[in-house]
Formats: structure tokens, sequence, C-alpha cells
């Protein structure tokens, strides 16, 4: 019985390596650029249009920044919006204390509180 394996084996090995080797499909370069075209793609949809996505929405919130609003800054002050200029804002923080920031160390405008001390002046 092995006997007839390693006929079968030795009959079948010589038909394999005899077998012509078929060139690569495609064009290799073809390839490369089609992989690094799809990257691309999947980058740009995954970080880059998220990304300017809300850098647009901040611009808009920068633009529309008002006197009156309730804002955070960038180092977590909150305070009321006194003054609002082109490049700066006055934040007022407490009674007797405001404090000037530029525009984009605004981080984010707050609903107002009740409580807050910059309410009651205000």
């Amino acid at each position: 019985m092995s006997h007839f394996f390693a006929s079968t084996w030795a009959s079948i090995v010589p038909i394999a390596a005899a077998a012509p080797k078929k060139p690569p499909a495609g064009n290799p370069m073809m390839q490369s650029l089609l992989f690094i075209f799809v990257m691309f793609f999947i980058l740009y949809f995954l970080m880059i249009r998220p990304q300017r996505k809300r850098q647009r929405e901040r611009m808009e919130m920068l633009d529309a920044l008002k006197k009156g609003d309730h804002v955070v800054t960038t180092g977590g002050i909150k305070g009321v919006v006194t003054v609002v200029r082109d490049r700066e804002v006055v934040v007022k923080v407490d009674d007797n204390c405001k404090l000037t920031f530029v525009r984009s160390g605004v981080a984010r405008i707050n609903q107002p509180e009740s409580n807050s001390p910059a309410d009651a002046s205000s």
C-alpha cells in the first residue's frame, strides 16, 4: 500500500513542478497607487473631514459671541461676556473682576447658571 501512495505522489510532483508560472495579475505599481488612494480616502473621511467640521463649528461659535453670553475659557474660568472686540473679549468673573481674553481663549458658551456671582450684577 505504501508503494501505491509513493508512486502516486511521484507522479503528481513532476506535473506540479512542470506547470508554467503565471505572471502576477495587473500592474504592481497601479495596485500600490490604488492602495494609497483607498487609504487616503479612508483617512479623509475618518479624520480630516470631522476635524474640519469641528473647527468650522468652533469658528462660528466664536463669531457669534455677544455681550451677556455665559462662557467657559480654555483655562476653565467661568464668566459673562461684557465687551466683544475684534480679537478680544472681556469676561466678568466676579463683581470687581474683569478679565480680557483673546477670542480663541473661549472654549464654549454655557447656559446661564442661576447662582453665579457674575449673573447678579449683569
